[in-house]
């Protein structure tokens, strides 16, 4: 078993948890397609964007990006403009990507890479404009690659993100993209049923969603039944020792009476305003329905069953 995997009794555990909904409707107005290709490919994002127009006018903004700067800038607008108008956009994001990031050309001609770092700060801002209802459409190569380093907080990057699970081509990515936008009607339509059309119609490769709900809860329980193991208890008792010693401002003893009162977690009502800050429920209420969760319970769960 590879460190950091569960075992049988602590996969049990887990499947027991009470996470959140699965968000499977989706809340959007219009379609906002980012496009950073070298001038010399297959504009996929401009032909979108016409294929669009041609059906729904106004639904979508084309934005063509030059540099990984302007790939920001572009997102940033997004974000301006939803907090001005409401607007709530599906962020599409038309380039190359992998497990680091998106690339696309520079301004010296070469290519540049765009970290899922440095993606993470505008996506989360974006997010927080639409009140936590953006869906993220990563038309990469392997666009669904980077998914899980854009977990970090404070606030989500998305409610739900939708990429190809493999390499395409242009013209299947194509093919595959207009059936999905062509399912995206009314108010919530459902991602699942659209994801699995646009699979079908793209024939040689399979889309995926993915709630970012359910990422960050499976990472934050995970972590938090690691903790529990006695190993991993003890381990964080002598990094932490190590450091007051280091510090210099307590006697042995003192530091030693003060780690035998060394709490597991934090506190339940830290964790709780965490997981509602990630998806705003502390400033829009109407998300508990949507994403919320019962922290006192979960952990409870945790510390009675390891």
């Amino acid at each position: 078993m590879k460190e950091g995997d569960l075992t049988d009794a602590e996969q049990e555990l887990f499947d027991r948890l009470p996470g959140p909904p699965v968000v499977a409707t989706v809340r959007t107005t219009h379609v906002w397609i980012v496009e950073w290709l070298r001038p010399d490919e297959k504009c996929t994002g401009r032909l979108l964007h016409e294929w669009m127009e041609d059906r729904r006018p106004n639904w979508s903004v084309y934005c063509s990006c030059k540099n990984s700067s302007e790939v920001i800038d572009s997102i940033q607008q997004a974000a301006a403009s939803a907090r001005q108008t409401g607007m709530i956009p599906v962020l599409h994001l038309e380039a190359h990507g992998g497990e680091e990031g998106l690339e696309g050309p520079g301004d010296g001609g070469g290519r540049e890479l765009l970290s899922w770092d440095r993606l993470t700060g505008p996506l989360q801002q974006l997010n927080l404009a639409t009140h936590c209802n953006l869906v993220l459409v990563v038309a990469a190569c392997t666009g669904f690659a980077g998914i899980k380093a854009l977990g970090q907080g404070p606030y989500a990057p998305a409610i739900a993100i939708v990429g190809p699970d493999s390499e395409v081509t242009p013209t299947n990515l194509l093919q595959g993209m207009k059936e999905l936008y062509r399912r995206w009607i009314g108010w919530e339509p459902v991602l699942r049923d659209i994801v699995a059309s646009a699979s079908h119609e793209a024939t040689t490769v399979g889309f995926e969603w993915e709630s970012f709900t359910v990422l960050a809860f499976d990472a934050f329980t995970k972590h938090f039944i690691l903790s529990m193991r006695p190993d991993e208890r003890r381990r964080r008792v002598d990094r932490l020792r190590k450091k007051l010693l280091a510090q210099g401002k307590l006697t042995p003893t003192e530091i030693e009476c003060r780690l035998r009162g060394l709490p597991l977690f934090p506190s339940v009502q830290e964790m709780q305003r965490l997981w509602d800050k990630m998806f705003m429920i502390d400033s829009c209420p109407d998300n508990r329905e949507r994403f919320g969760v019962d922290m006192s319970t979960v952990l409870r769960m945790i510390q009675e069953g390891t």
